[in-house]
This record gives structure tokens, sequence and C-alpha cells, in this order.
């Protein structure tokens, strides 16, 4: 058994940054990391000549908060490379056909009404609906609500289904009927309460910010140098142990952290891996917090990468890629062209296609061979985009109970988590379930969880778990 300052259990985005955050306070912990690997979903691998993302590629230019890490970690600051924005259209599979978003949709809320009027991808009914949508009365709404709802009293089911959700699937891979508008969709809340029309409300934001250069920002090497970059900022400081966590316990004035073979007292944890998993360490520690995370559903994902030689692909529409709402929907759920979004990431003979299974589609097809799946993605592949060509080579991830969905009373149900940790002191939770899925929340939760050990170790008033915010992360 062996003493440290702070035990932090998982080595994904979320543990890595909260041990570097306390690394730069000369804080040491200790990274409990069940894989061979640092760095969880974030990973990149180099494929004849191809950096390709095993898990995300990019994250929001609109939050500064990677960028910003990125930027202390020094060289790696230098290293940032923008999408390009320049082909950035994104297409929507109606009829078995890929019709092109219209320019300027903010998710589901067109903030240039003629280019929406115009679109074939809506009818006459939907467009008369953006034109009288656009002088709603201000509404503040008692509860949350379902995406659903929410949308619905703002749009034609047109806009949920052919719209809003294909964009929510591929970031949560939940159902709009029980997304949360409060916790998924908090900004177009916002618009509601203090214009009514979510059109003026994305008018007026994109009159208010300065324009960006990129929508998403990455890295020239791929988005595991990210994690490497931290792990190694962190090193003097940070130990890893490769070995499952499996309890959580309480000592006399502690901590317990049984790993493996081995075993940790300390007065600061830090459970930085999924909520189902948080849930399982702790349940008999703290089994009502046990059974408040195991609330906190998940959803899985399968990711497809297939390498073409460029000359032998039919003419495909120019763009970053398409979606495939529900109605429409087999099984790939949407498909990235990395060679068009991100250029530099494979030579320019090359052609690669990133496709996405979520879901349920995903939870059932996770057990089948590789072939299979690949066989699937490009039978769908065909009749989508006309793809027949055999793929270079290809690559399959499987992630599951990856993706968690803030359901309707996601908001409350962390508030519960909130003030269960704060009678929990020395107990932190960080990680994507709770402030916002993208990689800049976890980074600015580990952050914040960060400064709070270091004002305990330092003598400074204690409180712990997770902040309570006074909004939440779209």
């Amino acid at each position: 058994m062996s003493d440290t300052e702070v035990v932090i259990v998982g080595g994904g985005i979320s543990g890595l940054s909260t041990a570097y955050f306390l690394a730069t306070q000369g804080i040491r912990s200790t990274i409990v990391e069940k894989s061979n690997r640092l760095g969880g979903l974030i990973r990149t691998d180099l494929v004849e000549g191809c950096r390709l993302e095993a898990g995300p590629d990019s994250y929001l230019a609109t939050k500064p908060a990677a960028t910003e890490l990125a930027r202390e970690l020094g060289d790696l600051g230098r290293q940032i490379i923008g999408s390009n924005d320049k082909a950035r259209r994104i297409f929507i599979v109606r009829h078995g056909k890929l019709v092109p978003m219209p320019e300027g949709m903010v998710m589901m809320v067109p903030a240039r009404l003629m280019p929406a009027l115009r679109s074939e991808l809506f009818s006459f009914k939907t467009k008369l609906g953006f034109v009288s949508e656009a002088l709603a009365a201000p509404r503040d709404r008692a509860e949350d609500v379902s995406l659903e709802a929410f949308i619905l009293d703002h749009f034609e089911r047109e806009v949920l289904d052919y719209v809003a959700e294909p964009l929510l699937t591929g970031v949560y891979g939940g159902a709009p009927a029980n997304l949360s508008a409060q916790s998924v969709l908090p900004r177009f809340v916002k618009y509601e309460q203090t214009y009514g029309s979510l059109i003026r409300g994305v008018r007026r934001e994109q009159r208010a910010k300065s324009r960006q250069s990129s929508t998403f920002l990455s890295f020239e090497r791929g988005m595991q140098s990210l994690t490497d970059s931290l792990a190694r900022a962190a090193e003097t400081f940070q130990t890893t142990l490769c070995a499952p966590a499996t309890r959580v316990g309480r000592t006399a004035d502690g901590w317990l952290v049984q790993a493996g073979a081995q075993s940790f007292t300390t007065d600061h944890v830090v459970l930085a891996c999924p909520a189902h998993a948080c849930s399982e360490l702790l349940a008999r520690a703290e089994p009502n917090l046990a059974a408040k995370l195991a609330e906190i559903p998940y959803s899985s994902a399968v990711l497809v990468t297939l390498a073409y030689k460029r000359s032998s692909l039919p003419r495909i529409p120019e763009g970053f890629g398409f979606l495939v709402p529900q109605t429409e929907r087999r099984h790939v759920a949407a498909a990235t062209w990395v060679s068009t979004k991100f250029p530099s990431r494979v030579p320019a003979e090359t052609a690669v296609s990133r496709a996405f299974i979520v879901g349920s589609p995903a939870e059932e097809l996770s057990g089948v061979g590789h072939e299979t799946l690949l066989n699937l993605v490009r039978a769908e592949l065909r009749d989508l985009a006309g793809i027949e060509v055999q793929p270079l080579f290809h690559t399959v991830h499987i992630w599951p109970k990856s993706m968690p969905q803030y359901v309707v009373g996601h908001a409350e149900r962390r508030r519960e988590i909130a003030r269960m940790l704060d009678a929990t002191p020395g107990l932190y939770l960080v990680g994507n379930a709770y402030d916002g899925v993208g990689i800049p929340d976890c980074v600015s939760l580990a952050k914040e969880t960060a400064k709070r050990i270091t004002a305990s170790l330092k003598g400074n008033s204690r409180k712990s778990g997770v902040q309570s915010r006074p909004n939440y992360t779209s």
C-alpha cells in the first residue's frame, strides 16, 4: 500500500488534464488506467501515410479551453490547424439522395432565411414556418423539456427529422424525444427566453461574435498530440499504473483505491472515467451517489474508416460529409471526408472517409467481426454516395457505452450529484458526463477540479465534487 497526494482513475483527456493542472502547482498524482495506453478515446494512427483518428478528429473553435491549454503546453500551440472551411458543406440524405444543407444554418436554425427558403431540403410549409417563427414572442419555460418538444414548438417536424435529429445523433447517439433541451442546447433555450424567436437569436449571435477562421480545430499530427503532450508535461509529478481500478472506498481519514494488486491511500480521489464505471467503483462506499451516477445513460459507437485511391472514386459533391436522418437510416448515421475536412492528414492521391454507426445499431453490431462491419458500411456508401470500388485499406474501432446522453432532467440530476459530493470531502468527478461532451468541456472541468484540490492542499476552504455552474455547455 502506498500514499499519494491525488489518485486519478482514468487516463483519458479528463484525467490527463487534471494531472497536468495539478503538476503545474507542484502536486503529485497517480493515474490508474485500465488499458495499456493513456489518451482514452483520443488516438491517432499513422497508416500508409494517413493520420487516422480512432475517436474525435477535432474540437469546436468557439470553445477556447483546449486551444488555451495547447498554447500553454508550448510547441503544441504552434501545431494547431483549422478545418478546411472553404469546402465546409454538409449534405443530408433525403429520399436516398444527398441534398446540401442550406448555407447559414446554425444547428437547426436558419440564420439566413433566403438560402433556407430556396433549399430543396424543406417543403413549402416548413419554409412558411421559418417566416412565422421569426415573429415568436419570448417564452420562459418552468421546467426542462425534450429537444423534440422544444424544436417542434418553433419549427415543423421536417426540421426535427432532417436537421436536428441527424446532427445530434452524431454527438449523443440518442433520440431527441429523450434528450434535454436545457442541457444539450442551453443557448437556444436562452434565445427563446430573450427573443422568443430562435432565428432572431442566432442572427444576433452571428452579428455579435467575431468571424472564426475555422469551425473545427485540431493538430498537425493528430488529436493524440494533445494527450501525449499532457502526459509529457506532467511526467515529473505524475506516475501511471496500467491496471483496472476495482474499488474506491473510505478510510478513517481519507480514501482507498484498489487497482490490480496495488492499493493507494489518499485524501483526494478524482474519478475521470464514465459515470457507469464510477457507479460500479463507488457501489459499496457511496451507494446513493452510485445509484444516481448509474442513471446517466450511455450510447455506443462504431467507427469504420476507409481509404481509397482518389482517382478511382466517382465524382462526389465536395463537402465535409453527410448525415443520415433516422427516417432514412439503415446503420450508418454519418460519414466524414477526412481528405476534405483536414486535407493535410492524407496524401494528395488518397481519399479517406469515416463512417459512424451510433446508438442501438452500434450496440447490436458491436459483437460482429470487422469484415462484416466493413461490408455493411461499403454497401451503404455504395447506395448513398455511389462508391463501389474496393478500399485500399480500412480500420475499425468499437467504443461501447462511450457517449453520455443528457436526457430530460440532466441538469437536476447533476445538481443532486453535486450536493452529494459536497458532503463527500476528497471525492471529485470529471469527464464528459456532466458539463459538456466536447474536449474543451472536459479540459475546463479538469482545470476547475485541479484548482479546488490545490486550494484544499494549500489549506484553503475545502469543498469537493463537481462544481455547480450557472449554465450548461451546448
